[in-house]
């Protein structure tokens, strides 16, 4: 009988140390440690069904080459755990059995990904923002862009985009599609529904430019053929295309990394330094803190960005901008914009606790890496959640055999 009970004891033990050792769900990446009023609201559904959402966002958040560990390190769990029943003392390995049950968990991990990924569920949304403070994200799609229309994302329209934007905390979202300029005519909105604001990702060469602002149509081909383009871009973005200039990742890490300064000389105004989108969250901690010092030294704004382009219901960074006296029926977009001119100081990057590429954890343990960060990040009440999910299987596994 104990025996039956030592795995939900284990875990339970697993997770009150993780919750002990806990550490703080959010954090500043420029400064450390995020405002004490700052927090994660937990809608009830998420907290009911605690095991999946959780591992749903710890998944959403890993970097590309941490999702390729996730793969390789299921693969090696599976092997271990067949292994394990062919030649344990219950020696359970007959060909169909073995067959069948690698079509089942293969059924079951394609349908957890899937889901996850198209399921636009509820979020954990930035509470306990200060009055005077907007809630911001500078860089996000719709199926304007070609990279949304042609997906299973094709539905996720400016509305869609808004809808996403609400349930996890924003106030302002700028709609950033490539190489496409579009008007969003709820500028001006009330209620708590966020804001659209203007802007347009220019594909330019050997980098993706974000401009934020009302801009004017942009001719990429001007500027994608050389540096000397790239730079023209940056030095005119604001008289010629009325707007602020932000530097994407991942391809200024890839592809400008020994010319950051030259960039900022041309006129650069920013520089995204988290970036949700699996490709660009590979950026180490010791290159994003050589970004902030260029961008302090020079007195260039920081930004994190979701970089939305519709899949999934997590949301990994926000900003907080500081405009006192903005109302829920006023320009905010401009207030931000007017905001952002202050540089450096003019963002306060807020982002959530996960599993990183350059944490400790090798690749092929990235699996219990990533639900090991999940547990330490998610607070008492997402923890007791997960422990009586636990006890409910373990009862009910309990059940079943003695019916047997």
């Amino acid at each position: 009988m104990r025996a039956r009970f030592a795995l939900p004891i284990g875990l339970t033990l697993l997770l009150v140390a993780a919750g002990l050792t806990g550490v703080p769900a959010l954090s500043d990446p420029v400064s450390g440690p995020a405002p004490p009023g700052l927090h994660l609201a937990t809608p009830p559904e998420y907290l009911v069904l605690a095991p999946l959402f959780t591992l749903w966002d710890g998944a959403s958040m890993l970097s590309m080459s941490r999702l390729r560990g996730l793969l390789i390190g299921l693969a090696l769990l599976y092997l271990l755990w067949r292994s394990w029943r062919a030649f344990g003392p219950r020696r359970a390995h007959s060909l169909m059995r073995e067959l069948g049950t690698l079509a089942l968990s293969l059924v079951l991990l394609l349908a957890f990904l899937i889901t996850g990924a198209v399921w636009h569920r509820p979020m954990l949304a930035l509470a306990g923002v200060e009055p005077g403070e907007l809630v911001v994200d500078f860089h996000s799609h719709t199926n304007l862009s070609h990279d949304v229309q042609n997906t299973w994302m094709r539905g996720f329209d400016a509305e869609a985009n808004r809808r996403w934007h609400q349930r996890a905390g924003f106030d302002a979202v700028f709609i950033t599609d490539h190489n496409v300029v579009t008007s969003h005519e709820s500028r001006v909105t009330t209620g708590d529904a966020p804001i659209l604001c203007p802007g347009i990702e220019v594909s330019a060469w050997r980098s993706h430019i974000v401009l934020l602002g009302d801009s004017l149509p942009v001719d990429r081909s001007r500027y994608n053929g050389s540096l000397d383009a790239l730079l023209t871009l940056l030095r005119v973005s604001d008289s010629a295309y009325r707007a602020l200039s932000v530097a994407s990742l991942p391809e200024y890490r890839r592809n400008h990394w020994g010319r950051l300064d030259t960039l900022v000389a041309a006129g650069l105004d920013g520089f995204e330094i988290v970036n949700a989108a699996p490709k660009a969250n590979e950026i180490t901690r010791m290159d994003r803190n050589s970004v902030i010092e260029v961008a302090r030294s020079r007195n260039r704004f920081v930004v994190g960005v979701s970089d939305s382009h519709g899949w999934g219901a997590t949301s990994m960074v926000w900003n907080l901008v500081g405009v006192p006296g903005t109302q829920a029926g006023s320009d905010r977009c401009g207030a931000v914009l007017h905001r952002l001119r202050d540089g450096f100081g003019a963002v306060q990057v807020i982002e959530r606790h996960r599993l990183r590429p350059d944490d400790w954890w090798p690749m092929w343990l990235t699996p219990v890496g990533l639900v090991w960060e999940t547990w330490r990040s998610m607070g008492w009440p997402l923890t007791a959640a997960w422990i009586a999910w636990i006890w409910v299987l373990a009862g009910a596994g309990a059940m079943r055999r003695r019916r047997r």
